[in-house]
């Protein structure tokens, strides 16, 4: 073949591969699948992106079901609105046990409701069935300990946020030099009766356990539990109860609340916990959403660095996994947090009774 002949060849070749991938591009599947994810995984970021923002804008909406206060959701949809005003978002929110209760039961009966799911690292031992594969664009630029699941595995979530532990208390009752830092100073007896902390404990004693062993831990629960701490029922609830004085520390307390309490003026002041444990918020397209491409946008859309640096100047006091961006916070300069990981359903059920037994009898 002549040269000239082999250039014009070449040339042929390379328009009918663009002139494929076009095709491709502009007919996705219609419906949701392995072929719908598969064929995204296959597309080059830039035109991931402009297929699912195409895609999505032909839906219209999705529903998100969502183990996360209204305050902070209406945060992310703003942001998220703010890009997409046309596609509406619709947010129910739910418990954590209601929104694993809901999700399974929709698609053990197949009618799925739902688009996204907002929940926490904890109940991944039980969700990955009702969950799809998608593998956001920014995959890559997140920490290994912020990814869950694989399009290997059938399913993903993706941390979006880490909420670490922290120690609060109210400046007009203790002094900073006398507040406990340490959960073994919360342990002490002088702060019987006056410390309250969240009825989710089963993620703080996993932790423990982990990292002090299963004696030592459970030796520093039987302490804790001594102190008969008030049981609130939300991180929210726990928020509003130190906020109104009816404890002088919150313990295991998430570090956007006290954050928030001191910059609206509350007497509440707090350091990061020691141990120090993060709880992951996820979001994970559901399989069998009935607008894949809207969820999938949403997920993608605000788990890139720039948002997420948008979300820390809304709320601070909290971890984020991607690593291209400049957070309050580096992963870096804590070398010792330990992210809360998911609970087998049988070891749930363990830790649930002894939290029973120790906190709640």
């Amino acid at each position: 073949m002549s040269p000239s002949n082999l250039l014009r060849t070449l040339a042929l070749c390379a328009i009918m591969l663009l002139a494929t991938g076009f095709a491709t591009a502009q007919n996705p599947p219609a419906a949701e699948g392995p072929a719908l994810w598969t064929y995204l995984a296959g597309l080059p970021r830039e035109q991931r992106i402009a297929v699912l923002e195409r895609e999505a804008k032909r839906e219209g909406t999705l529903t998100i079901y969502g183990a996360l206060g209204i305050d902070r959701a209406q945060i992310l949809n703003k942001i998220f609105n703010e890009r997409y005003p046309e596609i509406k978002v619709e947010f129910v929110r739910l418990t954590e046990p209601e929104l694993v209760d809901k999700v399974l039961l929709e698609q053990r009966t197949g009618r799925v409701n739902s688009d996204l799911a907002l929940s926490t690292v904890a109940w991944m031992g039980l969700l990955p069935p009702a969950l799809a594969p998608y593998e956001v664009s920014s995959w890559s630029e997140f920490d290994p300990r912020f990814r869950l699941g694989s399009m290997k595995d059938g399913w993903t979530a993706i941390v979006y946020e880490s909420l670490p532990t922290t120690i609060a208390w109210r400046t007009d009752r203790v002094k900073r030099e006398d507040a406990p830092k340490t959960l073994k100073e919360v342990a002490d007896r002088k702060w019987a009766g006056k410390v309250g902390t969240t009825t989710h404990l089963e993620n703080m004693m996993n932790g423990l356990i982990g990292v002090m062993g299963e004696a030592p831990a459970m030796d520093l629960l039987k302490q804790l539990a001594a102190n008969k701490p008030r049981l609130y029922s939300s991180t929210a609830a726990l928020s509003q109860g130190i906020a109104a004085g009816e404890i002088d520390v919150a313990y295991d307390f998430s570090g956007h609340r006290p954050v928030l309490l001191k910059a609206q003026g509350a007497p509440v002041d707090w350091v990061f916990q020691d141990p120090l444990f993060a709880i992951g918020i996820t979001f994970s397209v559901v399989k069998g959403a009935k607008h894949p491409y809207a969820a999938a946008l949403y997920m993608d859309y605000l788990t890139q660095a720039k948002e997420l640096e948008q979300l820390d100047k809304a709320e601070g006091g909290r971890f984020f996994g991607n690593t291209k961006g400049t957070y309050n916070n580096k992963l870096a300069d804590y070398p010792k947090l330990t992210p809360y990981t998911p609970v087998s359903p049988e070891r749930f059920k363990q830790l649930n009774r002894t939290a029973e037994d120790l906190f709640r009898r």
